[in-house]
């Protein structure tokens, strides 16, 4: 299944409400933050989950799964229904809600290309109106595999199963520019995919041919772990590995944040 829908074609699903969209915009030009766009203007039929609150944990990268399982049932969503995640358009939001619903067991979550903006720029019909949905059930089946802990890493490194994928820019990955993390430099092993590569230069995603193209060099039938600095970027890498047809995809979303914090870690610089 691919997972991005240019905005036409994400058009007429929701016209014809087979889709229902989530607004996960963090900020906006107009009204600053995404949640006050929200109310001014969003997709018909829409909801608003807001990146912080819903979709990141307090003191954990994910939400609790009572908290986001209630926040969705509450807004009306179900494992049953196709769900189109949008945000402003550099799809960090998009991609890290589009990990949390397969995470928790969601099989058929899209994202538009271009976010809202791309919306705006084909002039299709925003709205203020604010559905109302009747509360559902969330039936959370927990993906426990697409998720990966440090002790994994170190073990799949030793073990050398697994291809690790750094998204972070070449600088930081190589240590030429300071990772804001007390150590520089990258995970032993890991080979540099910066996210922002998955993107055209007009913000938008490439192709399933052009991003099997770029990862061409990692095999497709190994184990592949996506990281950065602290998870954000990496799921923007998780969801272009799926796009570009990789199967065996998974986040390791304590990046070099945590990896640095033990020094018996063993950490490369330049490659």
């Amino acid at each position: 299944m691919t997972i991005i829908l240019s905005a036409e074609k994400a058009q007429k699903k929701v016209m014809t409400q087979s889709i229902i969209p989530v607004d996960v915009r963090i900020k906006d030009e107009v009204y600053g933050t995404g949640k006050e766009a929200y109310k001014h203007q969003h997709l018909p039929g829409a909801v608003y989950l807001d990146f912080k609150e819903d979709i990141s944990g307090k003191d954990s990268f994910f939400p609790e799964i009572e908290q986001i399982k209630t926040t969705l049932e509450e807004k009306g969503i179900n494992r049953q229904m196709a769900i189109l995640l949008y945000d402003e358009g550099n799809h960090r939001a998009a991609s890290k809600a589009y990990v949390l619903l397969t995470y928790l067991g969601h099989e058929e979550v899209y994202i538009l290309d271009g976010g809202a903006r791309a919306w705006k720029e084909a002039g299709y019909e925003w709205t203020d109106e604010v559905i109302e949905r009747d509360k559902t059930v969330f039936d959370v089946q927990l993906q426990q595999d697409l998720l990966v802990q440090i002790d994994e890493v170190k073990a799949q490194l030793e073990e050398k199963k697994s291809v690790h994928i750094d998204a972070r820019i070449y600088e930081k990955y190589s240590g030429e520019t300071a990772s804001g993390y007390g150590k520089d430099g990258h995970i032993k092993g890991a080979q540099n995919f910066p996210a922002k590569n998955v993107m055209d230069a007009n913000g938008r995603w490439r192709s399933s041919t052009s991003l099997q193209k770029q990862f061409a060099s990692v095999k497709e039938k190994q184990e592949h772990i996506v990281s950065c600095g602290t998870g954000n970027s990496a799921c923007i890498n998780v969801v272009a590995l799926k796009e570009a047809g990789f199967k065996n995809v998974k986040l390791y979303a304590g990046g070099f944040k945590e990896w640095s914090q033990d020094d018996q870690n063993e950490i490369e610089k330049k490659s």
